[in-house]
């Protein structure tokens, strides 16, 4: 009988400990869902009823941490939200990160610049940003606790993007040795695209002047100097010389002057409407004697039948076929055709002009327009002209709301083509 107590008394004993392994089992199981789901426990759930007063401090000072947890997300979502709402609409890009590289806020101008940037918050600005020049500032930001303005580059798949970055520590979002750190990212990269073109167009224009003015001055010195000695026939030979570079200066000078203008945020044009199929009817007869004179034929091509009104400057729309038709003479051989045609394409109206050159090669048929670019093969110096006829010729296209291309034609040379916008007429009332 006494063993039958014995036994009873082990299996209970055995039950109690199996219960109270189960139970602290739940319980640490409670816990680890509260902790992951950041929600507090109730300490008098049944989970620990009747458990130690260890496990109900424990339980209390879980709930105290996600208490806290909630109060300091709390306080960092306002402070982000003030903060959005003050630089959010600013024009410079702005990005606040947390020690850890981790974007907390990206505004709207910033995103524009990099589109990358969209949905990035809450991801490390390695990921979203790929510039170790940029990463490196971040470095000397953390360590100096400020970065005074820098330019950097942002390689781009399609181009370079060049802003002026300067930093902060945000002192005021600093919790538990958690700062925060706000860039402010300024777009230069139209700034250095105008500083770069400025540097090609003065060292450009120095070496086109230099050439002329060097011969001027040589031979004007030679005829100063020995005008006693020197044979009629001499002199005049190098006052000829004299006079063509003089006319080339001034030709130059012409057309950076002409450019200057056109460059300008606002020219002054003279607008007015005109049947474009018409008015080159017109024009052509002069180019056409011209070229005759000149060994060369121009054929006209023309929709039969049809106009098309456009809204245009005459004197800016007969410089640019007068620089194109210049051009096309200069590249096309004796008793060749240089073409002139307009085709009608959409709510536009296309006008080309096609010699019988060389053409230009591929790589360069993007680069004819820029000022000064030349062509080595085929479209040298050797033919004459300053290099800013082309150049001119897209500034006044697109003044005009409309774009120029160029194209090689096989076997026949190249064809430059501009496009401007057809002028919708009001329709004639119907005479009853």
């Amino acid at each position: 009988m006494s063993s039958y107590l014995l036994f009873a008394l082990a299996a209970l004993v055995a039950v109690i400990f199996a219960l109270k392994y189960y139970k602290q089992k739940r319980a640490i199981r409670l816990l680890a869902e509260s902790l992951s789901t950041r929600t507090s426990i109730l300490t008098h759930s049944k989970e620990f009823r009747g458990t130690n007063e260890n496990w109900i401090r424990l339980v209390e000072e879980l709930n105290s941490l996600l208490s806290d947890i909630d109060r300091l997300e709390k306080q960092s979502s306002d402070r982000l939200r003030q903060i959005e709402t003050t630089l959010g609409n600013i024009q410079e890009g702005v990005l606040i990160i947390d020690r850890d590289n981790y974007i907390l806020l990206v505004n709207d101008a910033l995103t524009k610049d990099f589109e990358v940037l969209n949905d990035s918050v809450g991801k490390r600005v390695e990921s979203a940003l790929h510039s170790s020049e940029f990463l490196e500032f971040i470095r000397v930001v953390k360590r100096d606790e400020g970065g005074i303005g820098r330019e950097i580059v942002f390689s781009e798949p399609e181009q370079d993007i060049w802003m002026e970055v300067s930093a902060s520590r945000l002192e005021a979002a600093e919790e538990g040795k958690a700062p925060w750190y706000l860039f402010v990212l300024h777009n230069i990269t139209r700034l250095k695209v105008l500083e770069n073109m400025r540097k090609q167009f003065v060292a450009n224009a120095s070496h086109e002047l230099k050439t002329p003015v060097s011969v001027i001055k040589g031979y004007a010195e030679t005829l100063v100097g020995d005008h006693g000695s020197m044979v009629e026939e001499d002199q005049l030979r190098f006052l000829d010389v004299i006079h063509r570079h003089a006319e080339r200066l001034a030709l130059l000078i012409n057309d950076l002057l002409s450019l200057s203008r056109l460059e300008n945020e606002s020219p002054s044009l003279h607008w007015s409407n005109a049947d474009i199929f018409n008015w080159i009817k017109e024009v052509s007869f002069d180019y056409g004697q011209s070229l005759k004179a000149d060994g060369r034929d121009l054929i006209i091509d023309l929709p039969a039948g049809e106009s098309a009104t456009v809204r245009i400057d005459v004197v800016k729309i007969r410089q640019v076929l007068d620089n194109l038709i210049e051009n096309a003479r200069k590249y096309t051989p004796a008793e060749g055709k240089i073409r002139l045609g307009c085709t009608v394409i959409n709510k536009a109206v296309d006008i080309w002009v096609e010699d019988e050159g060389p053409g230009v090669p591929k790589m360069d048929v993007a680069k004819i327009f820029e000022r000064f670019y030349r062509v080595d093969k085929g479209r040298s110096r050797d033919t004459g002209g300053t290099g800013l006829g082309l150049s001119i010729v897209k500034h006044i296209v697109e003044w005009h709301k409309g774009r120029v291309w160029a194209e090689n034609i096989d076997g026949r040379g190249l064809r430059v083509t501009f496009r401007l916008p057809i002028v919708e007429m009001p329709a004639k009332a119907e005479v009853v």
